[in-house]
């Protein structure tokens, strides 16, 4: 007869708390970018059309301030219709895409992390930089709305991507 040995003697990694809540956060954030991005592709055409409703108010309004010689109704429908212009739905497409690609990418990271695979946490990284640098790739990186998007989506994972390298002693 075969003697069967068993590790019950051996101790089981525990996953920190601060871990366990960074983690259910990026479950929580993730999924909500995942749902909502996923809603936005398949709804393009009604808020294009929505889009392009507002930019023709919006012109008609920012063509009575620049009317009167104001330079700075003239500069806030130059940028009104710069943010109008790049909001297609080509590029509404493409940035849901980015989006659910992010969420993919970081919901993986954070279930991976949450088993304390230290692979996980480069995934999250891989799906921070997808958040960060997709604004610049399709609307240019001179565009205010890339540079919102990038820094909005920048200084959260930057944020969650320090905290969670904080935990990487805890990872294998």
């Amino acid at each position: 007869m075969t003697d069967i040995s068993t590790n019950y003697d051996q101790p089981v990694a525990k996953r920190p708390n601060f871990l366990t809540v960074l983690c259910v956060l990026t479950f929580i954030g993730s999924g909500w970018g995942l749902i909502s991005n996923t809603m936005q592709y398949f709804s393009v055409d009604k808020n294009a059309a929505a889009i392009s409703m507002v930019k023709e108010s919006t012109n008609a309004e920012m063509e009575k301030a620049a009317a009167g010689n104001d330079a700075g109704g003239k500069i806030a429908k130059d940028m009104m219709n710069g943010v109008l212009n790049v909001l297609t739905p080509e590029n509404l497409k493409k940035m849901s895409i980015a989006g659910i690609a992010t969420a993919i990418l970081c919901l993986a990271g954070a279930i991976l992390m949450w088993g304390l695979k230290k692979t996980g946490f480069y995934a999250y990284i891989a799906g921070t930089l997808v958040g960060i640098i997709t604004p610049f790739v399709l609307f240019g990186g001179s565009s205010l709305m890339a540079v919102g998007m990038s820094a909005i989506m920048g200084f959260f994972g930057v944020v969650f991507v320090i905290l969670y390298g904080v935990n990487l002693k805890h990872m294998h």
